[in-house]
């Protein structure tokens, strides 16, 4: 082999050396994917407790509200999104808005999922629910306290949470770590500060049909409970029925009048 032929295949190979390693660094950075700068949030509350769109200091994904009540959808979006789509998950769509800040009043009758589906640069997604109470259902609390203080408290927003429905029982139940004590005082304390004192075992106890809302003390008796959190399981229901009317397929039957002779 002549010294000018090695030359030139080493001369060769470099170049398919550099070529291929500027095919594949082009490769990597064509497969990696874009980041999305697109950003949403999407938040729920009830009628009174909704925020100014321009104002969101706290955006639950979830409320209570009764039958026929109104719950208000409100967003916040990146200034690239151009348009903004809210749908049910039964298939009602409201939009499209432009709007980066807004809000929509839903009334479902029945419990419903929200997605909220912002488009810029490229597209997010957001869900919340609109939890409709059907009467009979139960809720679990969840105090927090510490043997300290020994009290342990869990206040109800009327943000997420509206104010016609009403505790029917209570009892105490174990959390799922395990906590648990069956002897309990509340002290419950109304929006209006009316305050209710009942005693709480591990049996359906009559809440006197109680604000769900508000604020809850709960104080160990007969023990020195230990651990940071109790549980406590509400059966609830809305003080007035919405009932929803249902269409007849036929016109009611009335009678010809008498004929006379």
């Amino acid at each position: 082999m002549s010294l000018k032929f090695y030359h030139f295949l080493k001369i060769l190979i470099l170049i398919v050396l550099v070529v291929s390693l500027v095919g594949f660094a082009f490769l990597m950075n064509s497969c990696t994917p874009e980041v999305c700068t697109t950003w949403s949030q999407f938040c729920v509350a009830t009628l009174i407790g909704a925020p100014s769109s321009n104002e969101i200091n706290e955006c639950p994904s979830e409320v209570l509200i009764c039958p026929g009540e109104t719950a208000v959808l409100y967003w916040n979006v990146s200034s690239d999104v151009t348009s903004i789509k809210i749908t049910s998950e039964f298939g009602t769509t409201y939009g499209p808005f432009t709007a980066t800040s807004g809000s929509q009043y839903v009334s479902p009758l029945v419990t419903t999922r929200y997605t909220l589906t912002a488009e810029g640069k490229c597209k997010s997604e957001n869900t919340v629910t609109v939890h409709v109470v059907a009467g009979g259902e139960t809720q679990t609390l969840l105090a927090k306290g510490s043997p300290e203080t020994g009290v342990w408290v869990v206040d109800i927003s009327p943000v997420t949470t509206s104010t016609s429905i009403i505790v029917s029982l209570i009892k105490t139940l174990p959390c799922t770590d395990g906590s648990f004590w069956n002897k309990w005082g509340l002290k419950k304390t109304d929006l209006d500060s009316t305050v209710t004192f009942l005693d709480v075992t591990d049996v359906d106890t009559s809440a006197n049909d109680i604000p769900l809302v508000g604020s809850w003390e709960f104080t160990p008796k007969d023990a020195s409970y230990q651990k940071d959190t109790a549980c406590f399981l509400v059966t609830i229901k809305c003080t007035e029925v919405y009932p929803t009317p249902t269409p007849s397929p036929f016109p009611p039957y009335s009678p010809p009048p008498p004929t006379h002779q």
